[in-house]
């Protein structure tokens, strides 16, 4: 596989809008396969491109139940549950964020609900979760750092998941290795840790240095 090319990230002020100031549903980088989907696709494309690769090398089955830690406005979070028909938890520390994500599902669910069931409102089941395609969504605010003693427990057997997603947040996290145990303690015996962040290779060249590197370390400190 050729190396992955990643979109700029916008500042966080900015963060998940377009040029145009309209907000989109990714917040996280895209990913161009080759040359040729660089030149063709956009920047939003190759956002759902970065989750397809994930699904592809995770092989998460339809119909999972799955934990998206650090789920910005919920693009990824809706996306499994339309495209998987999978249950999921969207989790962030910002109540803003929840806000947003919920706002953006209830507009993709009544859209959903109308093609088919001739206008229905979208409404939230008893465990908050809204119907999405084939799946359901809902979202939780919550510091990621305590969420095996939200959902985990001796009594929380039957509410393990069978995956725990988390796409370019653990490198904001302060104590990594408490995410990795709380991941543990809230997967089903034989889950997926689906993760992808920002590494930065050994040997790098100064322009792949100053064109990568740089300038996330400039707006990250």
């Amino acid at each position: 596989m050729s190396r992955p090319r990643l979109s700029r990230l916008p500042s966080r002020a900015n963060a998940g809008r377009d040029r145009g100031g309209k907000r989109g549903e990714h917040i996280h980088h895209g990913y161009w396969p080759t040359p040729e989907s660089k030149a063709a696709e956009s920047k939003e494309t190759a956002q759902v491109n970065l989750i397809n690769l994930l699904l592809a090398r995770s092989q998460l089955p339809d119909g999972a139940r799955v934990l998206d830690v650090g789920c910005g406005v919920g693009g990824t979070t809706r996306h499994l549950a339309s495209a998987l028909g999978c249950a999921v938890t969207g989790l962030t520390i910002s109540g803003r964020q929840v806000e947003l994500a919920t706002r953006l599902t209830k507009t993709a669910a009544a859209a959903a609900a109308a093609k088919e069931a001739g206008g229905a409102v979208a409404a939230p089941d008893a465990d908050g979760f809204f119907a999405l395609g084939r799946g359901r969504v809902r979202f939780v605010e919550l510091d990621a750092e305590k969420m095996g003693d939200f959902f985990g427990g001796a009594a929380a057997a039957d509410r393990l998941f069978d995956a725990v997603w988390i796409s370019e947040a653990l490198s904001h996290f302060p104590n990594k290795a408490l995410f990795f145990a709380n991941a543990a303690r809230l997967l089903r015996p034989g889950g997926r840790l689906v993760l992808a962040d920002w590494f930065r290779a050994e040997g790098l060249r100064d322009e792949e240095m100053a064109a990568d590197i740089k300038p996330i370390e400039g707006r990250f400190p």
